[in-house]
């Protein structure tokens, strides 16, 4: 099991963070590993809301179904997303901080397969690229101003 915890501090309202942050089709923006995604179930964002996600991981291309599991605007967006034989659940929370606002992102992941095999190397490596996410992301919101 990989576990991360990780957070950044963002100039920017909470209310326009979880806008850009709790839509799906922004990924691509700011996680490197995200090549595209599309929503395959109808509808406006909410739980249970179902997107098809091609993504490369450790060299790997690889494409699976991620799904929202919580959905608390303005403070709290979560999901699953299951891409080859990895599954891993996400959460972020959004507190204000001063004018901005602090973004923890929590991430549990079970690999199974070639990555169980070498999941130590997987820790770090997706250590280090969600901690480049997080940068890219508050790059890119704080850029929209």
């Amino acid at each position: 099991m990989i576990t991360l915890d990780l957070s950044t501090l963002v100039d920017r309202p909470v209310p326009e963070i979880f806008e850009f942050l709790s839509n799906p089709l922004n990924l691509p923006k700011w996680q490197k590993m995200i090549a595209a995604i599309e929503q395959v179930t109808p509808g406006d964002l909410a739980v249970g809301t179902k997107y098809k996600v091609a993504a490369e991981v450790m060299g790997r291309k690889i494409e699976g179904q991620m799904q929202i599991t919580t959905f608390e605007p303005p403070h709290k967006v979560g999901f699953v997303n299951q891409s080859g034989p990895m599954r891993v659940e996400i959460t972020v929370t959004l507190k204000p901080v001063g004018l901005g606002a602090k973004i923890s992102l929590h991430a549990e992941g079970n690999p199974a397969g070639v990555f169980a095999l070498a999941e130590g190397i997987l820790a770090g490596k997706i250590k280090s690229e969600m901690e480049a996410n997080l940068a890219r992301l508050k790059s890119v919101l704080e850029n929209q101003k």
